[in-house]
């Protein structure tokens, strides 16, 4: 018996040994399992613009943008043309303002019905940039992801900085619906989805934006509060966009479709008028390679086509004496049109007349069924963006 007692005594130090050298641990409790394990990751999506809306979201043009360049007679002609085809809601500073904004309304010979007003303090017409940017969960519940804005990289006055940050908040509190808080500055001008996973953005925004981060954490973060899967990054925006936004992709680069990406052209005649259009080319000739070599986020090529930039005006500078930011890619899509930045006027050139006509035709091709709109928006080019920059849409 003691022998027996002897064997097993020494087959348990033996075994004590052995965990001890295999440095053994007691497995976790069931309470410690539960601490250490993280959620799944909430699969968000980003829809595409072109998908179906029920809104389109606008802000009233503060005092600065109504003086030598008017922005509001644009406002106003958007809102007119959005009447039949979806609701707007429109961002207002006060109670007094909606009364303005009904009386210039009436005095148009527009009665105003789908109009919405939301009081949000706002001192900007960027709606795509501050606004709302919206996805959906896994529910198919719309949430509202908040951004970081440094003013393009050009900070400023702290009180504007601070009105404009919070005006996708605001927003978001009115519709009660939860914000996703970004670990990132971005707009919704630098940022172009499929609405199935893949999105565009420009180097030259991102990386600016967020000089802090690289592009795999930049990425890391679009994916978690966007829901995408891939992103083709382009190099650079247009020449002329440098001083403004450092090169906005919806200027340059827009989904048609999920599998159509419609990019801008610099045409032979303007390549060589000045630096400016020696570099836009250069940057779009090597974006367009970039998509060439691109695939979505199932591994499929994209059919690209080429949209020209307005012809002969490039030789036209503004009152500051700088090019105008001008393009046809910063339309607005919603459910039965597109809302089309159109620039022909009497005494401008045949050349500018047929091109223009040529984009209204392969705008026509690849959105079937709505209707295309053209607007005159050079007061709100000049003030640096364009229809798609004033306006964001919400998804049903």
């Amino acid at each position: 018996m003691k022998k027996t007692y002897s064997i097993i005594l020494v087959t348990f130090v033996c075994v004590v040994v052995i965990m001890a050298v295999r440095g053994f641990k007691y497995p976790p409790s069931r309470k410690a399992e539960n601490l250490q394990t993280k959620p799944p990751a909430t699969a968000y999506t980003f829809p595409a613009e072109f998908d179906r809306q029920q809104a389109i979201w606008l802000q009233w043009p503060p005092e600065i943008y109504n003086t030598d360049r008017p922005v509001y007679p644009v406002t106003l002609t958007i809102m007119k043309a959005l009447e039949p085809y979806i609701r707007v809601n429109l961002m207002v500073r006060s109670q007094e303002e909606i009364n303005q904004v009904k009386d210039l309304l009436k005095s148009n010979g527009y009665t105003g019905n789908k109009v919405h007003y939301y009081v949000v303090n706002h001192m900007s017409i960027w709606t795509r940039d501050v606004g709302p940017i919206f996805i959906k969960d896994p529910q198919n519940k719309l949430q509202v992801v908040d951004f970081g804005f440094n003013n393009y990289s050009r900070g400023g006055d702290p009180n504007y900085l601070a009105t404009e940050s919070q005006v996708d908040r605001l927003a978001a509190e009115q519709l009660n619906l939860p914000v996703i808080k970004a670990n990132l500055i971005s707009e919704g001008g630098a940022i172009e989805s499929n609405g199935r996973g893949t999105m565009l953005v420009t180097e030259s925004v991102a990386l600016s934006r967020n000089p802090k981060m690289s592009k795999e954490e930049i990425e890391k973060e679009y994916q978690r509060v966007l829901g995408v899967k891939k992103i083709i990054w382009l190099k650079k925006g247009l020449a002329e966009d440098d001083h403004i936004t450092t090169g906005h992709i919806n200027e340059i680069a827009r989904f048609a479709n999920p599998n159509t990406i419609l990019l801008a052209q610099i045409l032979p005649a303007d390549r060589y008028i000045n630096t400016i259009t020696q570099e836009s080319y250069r940057r779009m000739e090597e974006n367009y390679q970039i998509l060439r070599n691109a695939t979505d986020q199932d591994g499929k090529p994209f059919h690209i086509i080429r949209i020209p930039m307005p012809p002969t005006l490039y030789g036209q500078v503004d009152e500051t004496g700088k090019i105008p930011l001008l393009s046809y890619l910063n339309y607005a899509v919603t459910n039965g049109a597109v809302l089309m930045q159109t620039y022909w006027q009497p005494g401008r050139s045949d050349t500018l007349k047929t091109t223009e006509n040529q984009v209204k035709n392969t705008l026509q091709k690849v959105f079937p069924g709505r209707r295309i709109i053209g607007i005159n928006a050079e007061n709100v080019n000049r003030w640096g963006g364009g229809i798609h920059c004033i306006t964001q849409h919400m998804p049903e």
